[in-house]
């Protein structure tokens, strides 16, 4: 679907969302957008770059943003592309998913304060005023993800398949969101050295400079505060694993010692049952003596063990 928005004098916000090959061949051929950036416009997978298009004048943005229709009481979390070309009077977005969520955010932004004093802001500043809002999307993510975090921490004795499978999927969650940070840092970095470094340097204006350092910073926060809340969550499995292993290694001791135990009974008891001649063979007192000499080797193991403080020890980790 293609939305055409008037801006400032002769600009024009063009958003797109979900877009169909008749559509971005539209783009191509009104709004002269460069045929190669199409396929990156076409990809829901898109990874984050900028690239300029010297014989056109074009520049295709692509960043990562959280999707919004991710629900901030699960672990899972999706990312999706932020893309666009920045012509001369016209700016074309295209989304894919919940693209009317962000295109609300850049009709926010359009409304918003930000512009206080701007007679004519520029469309790139557009762009980065919307991706520092959308930005913010990460902080929020990390946020919920790392409340979620301190509830899989409160488990009693040890923590159930459940709370070992979500906190999985947020291990996860983390690194896509490390990764995904990390990609809007390259294409905010890729933007400032081909301004640097060619004839487009002399679009970008001191405040646009201004603004494309902070999206910087902005994009390296996100990046870092995922992969410290993604060292978190490896420590709390580190802790996880180590309370399942002392766990399972109380109960390989129990069972090792109650083997022994109940080993000594049937060895006793298989010599009564033997046709050989044994002590106070054929009395009534047989059965007892056999019972009371099967239970005293038991009694000595467990008198043993308890004398030792190996028993009352490996009971207190359980």
């Amino acid at each position: 679907m293609i939305k055409r928005v008037a801006l400032w004098q002769d600009k024009t916000w063009v958003a797109v969302t979900d877009p169909t090959h008749d559509e971005l061949a539209t783009l191509v051929a009104s709004d002269h957008v460069p045929r190669r950036f199409v396929h990156h416009l076409r990809d829901g997978k898109e990874r984050a770059r900028f690239d300029f298009d010297f014989d056109t004048g074009a520049g295709l943005f692509v960043f990562k943003v959280i999707d919004p229709s991710t629900n901030k009481d699960i672990e899972h979390t999706t990312t999706m592309p932020f893309a666009g070309v920045l012509l001369d009077h016209t700016l074309v977005t295209v989304c894919h998913g919940a693209g009317d969520k962000v295109n609300r955010v850049i009709e926010g932004v359009l409304q918003g304060e930000s512009w206080a004093g701007r007679q004519q802001p520029s469309l790139k500043l557009l762009v980065m005023a919307v991706m520092l809002e959308l930005n913010a999307g990460y902080f929020d993510r990390i946020n919920d993800l790392d409340n979620l975090r301190q509830k899989l921490e409160r488990y009693r004795t040890r923590p159930s398949d459940s709370q070992i499978s979500q906190l999985s999927e947020l291990g996860k969650s983390l690194i896509y969101l490390k990764a995904a940070a990390s990609g809007n840092v390259i294409a905010a970095h890729q933007l400032q050295a081909i301004a640097e470094s060619s004839d487009y340097a002399i679009a970008l204006t001191k405040d646009e400079r201004y603004w494309l350092k902070n999206l910087q910073e902005e994009f390296e926060q996100a990046r870092d505060l995922a992969e410290v809340n993604s060292e978190i969550v490896a420590q709390v499995t580190d802790a996880y694993s180590n309370v399942l292993n002392n766990s399972l290694n109380t109960t390989m001791w129990l069972l090792t010692v109650w083997s022994l135990a109940l080993a000594v009974p049937p060895i006793i008891s298989g010599f009564y049952g033997m046709n050989v001649k044994l002590p106070i063979i054929g009395g009534w007192r047989d059965w007892p003596v056999t019972i009371i000499l099967s239970l005293v080797p038991v009694a000595g193991l467990l008198w043993y063990l308890h004398h030792r403080h190996a028993l009352s020890t490996h009971t207190r980790r359980r």
